[in-house]
């Protein structure tokens, strides 16, 4: 029997899919968050998708599916078959084999330039804003914008790149029979001096290449072969974090094409910042390898272990198994495609069909 339901945008919807031309199985909902929109609309775990925004899903393969759903611009209109459970009693079993991968079926934020953009933790719009630097201000150059990027990582997890926008303080050193070469001027240091970045300097021509401070003693940031105090660096060139909306000044992040603070890019469900580990999307959020096993992975019944991409698996009894995991609670003997009986929800082969105590 179909039914439609009608979410209200914007994503998340807080559905997950599995199945798809691809998967040789019809698109299901294999799982719904608790509490989110798809579980307000009544809407069934194992329920078959018929439509989507009205355009039938025969056919479609799973990443094209994830793609229609992702493109619902404010509602997400559904069609849906009610899953009907069947008790099986010498109901053969099939096994499903992921069609082999090809770039068309790699995870969207590998493919699409823009999903970080569209996805991005609370984020709902894109805004550009035009700031006016005041007369004489350094003018951005790609110099500087490059300070920030890191590379693409190809995979459906990602490595987070900790950018330099290092907060340094020269070092004083008294006059002595040294006699280094002045960093701006080039000349001969014959009194006390300065050493920054590798480099001797005169302590008065060691200034703030915007507002000319000294920085004999205070702490300044080097930018496009310039030093800046700590202000006009954080007014002019500091990145702003993503999630907390502020400038952010020393280790700078950079992932999902943003910047943020090291301890403010965390995992949505256990709030500990990445570092160098990598990181799974889901509804837009980001998570470590273990909470997204944990939550959104499909696991074998069987032996408790995730099914992967790839992986030749089958779906019985109401779970999802290894097909070298579906196999008689007694003998072990392997069913795939076999007749088999069910006993307290474990799968029996006809000869142990009636074994007690299973």
């Amino acid at each position: 029997m179909s039914y439609n339901v009608t979410l209200n945008g914007p994503g998340p919807w807080g559905f997950r899919l599995q199945g798809g031309k691809d998967f040789n199985m019809p698109l299901t909902i294999s799982r719904i968050t608790p509490g989110s929109k798809a579980a307000q609309s009544h809407m069934n775990q194992g329920d078959l998708v018929v439509a989507i925004d009205g355009v039938n899903t025969d056919g479609m393969t799973h990443l094209e599916a994830q793609n229609k759903i992702k493109s619902a611009s404010y509602n997400l209109s559904l069609t849906l078959q009610k899953y009907v459970e069947i008790t099986p009693a010498r109901a053969p079993v099939h096994s499903y084999t992921p069609g082999k991968a090809d770039p068309s079926c790699r995870p969207p934020w590998v493919t699409d330039d823009s999903f970080s953009q569209k996805f991005a933790p609370g984020k709902t719009t894109t805004s550009v804003t035009k700031h006016t630097l005041p007369r004489g201000a350094p003018a951005p150059s790609p110099a500087s914008t490059s300070v920030y990027s890191s590379p693409s990582i190809p995979s459906s997890s990602q490595t987070p790149a900790v950018a330099r926008g290092t907060i340094q303080r020269a070092e004083r050193f008294p006059a002595s029979n040294r006699t280094p070469l002045c960093g701006h001027c080039n000349s001969i240091i014959r009194g006390p001096f300065l050493v920054a970045m590798g480099r001797s300097w005169h302590p008065e021509e060691f200034n703030c290449a915007y507002c000319k401070t000294s920085l004999a003693d205070v702490c300044f940031v080097e930018e496009q072969n310039n030093v800046y105090c700590e202000r006009c660096y954080e007014q002019f060139f500091a990145p702003t974090c993503a999630r907390c909306h502020t400038k952010i000044m020393g280790e700078v992040m950079h992932a999902l094409r943003q910047t943020w603070h090291t301890t403010c890019f965390v995992c949505a469900a256990c709030k500990k910042p990445f570092g160098n580990s990598l990181f799974h999307m889901e509804d837009g959020e980001p998570y470590c390898e273990k909470d997204y096993i944990a939550l959104f992975s499909t696991k074998c019944h069987g032996c408790d272990f995730p099914v992967e991409a790839g992986d030749k698996f089958i779906e019985a009894l109401g779970h999802t198994w290894h097909d070298t995991c579906f196999i008689c609670a007694v003998c072990h003997v392997n069913l795939e495609g076999q007749p088999f009986y069910s006993k307290k929800d474990k799968p029996l082969c006809k000869k142990h069909a009636h074994a007690i105590n299973v």
